[in-house]
């Protein structure tokens, strides 16, 4: 006997890069678990509530792997509004906290939002709380409250290090060293902030090895991710194949269209699409992790190629399989969208515009099972 479903979403375009799924399947949902996924026209299971999505697409839940959403950090803004009522069902905060800031976090933010809510943990105590340059003294630094806090929380997926000359002032790459020895014990990556020089991101990159990440990747300032001859830093190519991932962090200074095209151009491109928003950037130029998206599709980047992006992809860097794919056992996180035929100008961080064909419509998400329309 067939068991009853939760929930059935019927007429839906599957795309989950995950699987490879790209097609009309019908979802099955229970207990907060996708159940069943079947071929459209077939014979389904009975269920408590069914629920025609009309063609339009249904990936697995998106992830945003850069945002802000600390509650008292110098630039946060609210989890929900940049997560769930944005399509977003996994938002991750990148440093806003930090060891001795992150336990109020879990009380305001992680405990209350809709949103899955996850941390890069600050290797500073006090993450962006205190001003934004928390890696100018080195004393900030307190490794065993941080591998203490890091076994104690399945939240916190990796330690966040910004390396730019605001945030270092003197101490250049010395703050990375130390995020590393404290990732390499606590056996989680750290995710990389760059910016105007010093630290060079040459010294930066030959910090890191497979798994972690560097977000800002096409960031149009001085000392990028391309040589003063438009190719790919020799450095850069070898942190790729040690197995480091690079992140959009489209931000409010750190998102260089042409930049994109040069390095699209050399056949670099990003593993994932992230947004950066916090609470000054979030009427322009970056708004949603949507736009952030349809900005790299009209820079070239397919709609798979997007969607894996904001899902399969993210979930491997965070270590979360369950919520990067639409297959039987994966949690219900899902989002529904509509491909649409319109041109629309973009913004970047340098006030340069380009125009788009297609926009992506966010109907709704499915977060655990649970519906939420927009």
């Amino acid at each position: 006997m067939v068991e009853k479903m939760d929930l059935l979403l019927v007429g839906g375009h599957v795309l989950d890069p995950y699987t490879g799924r790209d097609g009309r399947y019908d979802i099955g949902i229970k207990g907060g678990r996708v159940a069943g996924l079947y071929p459209g026209g077939g014979i389904l299971p009975a269920a408590a509530e069914v629920i025609d999505v009309d063609g339009d697409y249904l990936s697995p839940g998106w992830i945003d792997l850069h945002v802000h959403v600390a509650d008292g950090a110098v630039i946060g803004i609210d989890a929900d509004t940049v997560g769930v009522r944005q399509g977003v069902t996994t938002i991750v905060d990148a440093g806003s906290t930090g060891s001795r800031t992150f336990p109020g976090f879990v009380e305001h933010v992680i405990s209350k939002a809709k949103t899955r809510v996850l941390a890069w943990l600050n290797v500073s105590r006090a993450g962006l709380f205190d001003g934004l340059s928390e890696l100018a003294d080195l004393s900030e630094i307190d490794e065993e409250e941080t591998l203490r806090l890091i076994a104690e929380n399945a939240s916190i997926r990796g330690i966040k290090v910004r390396m730019s000359s605001s945030v270092v002032k003197g101490t250049d790459v010395e703050g990375l060293r130390r995020a590393k020895t404290i990732a390499a014990k606590a056996e989680v990556p750290v995710f990389v902030h760059i910016g105007n020089q010093p630290p060079k991101l040459t010294d930066v990159l030959d910090l890191l090895g497979a798994g972690d990440v560097v977000t800002h990747i096409f960031h149009g300032k001085p000392g990028g991710c391309l040589n003063e001859r438009e190719e790919i830093l020799p450095q850069l190519q070898a942190a790729l194949r040690r197995g480091v991932y690079i992140d959009l962090g489209h931000g409010t200074e750190s998102c260089s269209f042409h930049r994109m095209r040069q390095a699209h151009a050399r056949g670099l491109m990003v593993d994932t699409i992230s947004t950066d928003l916090y609470s000054r950037n979030y009427e322009a130029p970056v708004r949603s992790l949507s736009d952030t998206m349809e900005k790299c599709m009209a820079l070239g980047m397919t709609l798979h190629e997007v969607i894996a992006a904001v899902t399969a992809r993210p979930a491997a860097i965070l270590s979360m399989p369950q919520i990067g794919s639409l297959r039987a056992g994966s949690v219900a996180d899902l989002t529904r969208f509509a491909v649409c035929d319109e041109v629309r100008e973009y913004v970047d961080a340098e006030d340069c515009r380009i125009c788009g064909h297609q926009t992506l419509a966010v109907k709704g998400v499915v977060r655990e099972g649970s519906v939420t329309l927009l």
